[in-house]
């Protein structure tokens, strides 16, 4: 009997043991991080004449992105439909808004509120142009400037890594994002 006892014994020890190193020797969770520079955003339509627009970003605290709503058009691509609003990013990372439209806006359908952060659209403060660059140059993911050397090549640091991080004429470098308005 005590023969019999002695492999169940083992048994219950082993399995004991594998499950209490897995939970003491458990590897934590990888912490999640983006490639670059983000801009998160939501719209929906809030009350007639008014877009509510929430959004996150890692850009750094103050720095302040251009939200403008749009029409999807067929054959342009999208037409703007309200003046353009610079909300500021707060210390959690966040930034809120409403957008006002006219009411026969309001009801159209395909509507988008676009998100972009250009050091040139909206005025900046000398701190987040200090962190991402007078022209946007640091908004790449290695944090160095680029070269316009690297941008002739199609190299421009992020560029591939980053989809929202973008290059426009001036030398210009910034971020977007857009939302279908709810």
């Amino acid at each position: 009997m005590a023969m019999k006892m002695q492999p169940v014994w083992i048994a219950a020890c082993v399995c004991c043991g594998l499950a209490g190193s897995t939970s003491d020797g458990a590897e934590q969770p990888k912490k999640l991080y983006a490639p670059g520079y983000y801009i998160a955003v939501s719209a929906a339509r809030e009350y007639e004449g008014a877009v509510r627009v929430r959004g996150a970003s890692n850009l750094p605290v103050g720095a302040k992105i251009g939200l403008e709503v749009e029409e999807l058009v067929p054959e342009n691509g999208r037409k703007p439909l309200s003046t353009l609003t610079c909300v500021a990013v707060d210390q959690r990372g966040l930034f809120r808004a409403e957008l006002q439209i006219t009411k026969d806006v309001y009801q159209k359908k395909d509507l988008v509120v676009d998100a972009i952060f250009l050091t040139n659209q909206c005025a900046q403060d000398q701190e987040v142009i200090r962190v991402v660059g007078r022209h946007g140059e640091l908004l790449g993911n290695d944090g160095r400037p680029v070269t316009m050397e690297e941008v002739e090549r199609g190299e421009t640091p992020g560029m591939q890594e980053n989809p929202e991080l973008f290059q426009v004429s001036g030398w210009y470098f910034g971020i977007s994002a857009i939302a279908r308005v709810d």
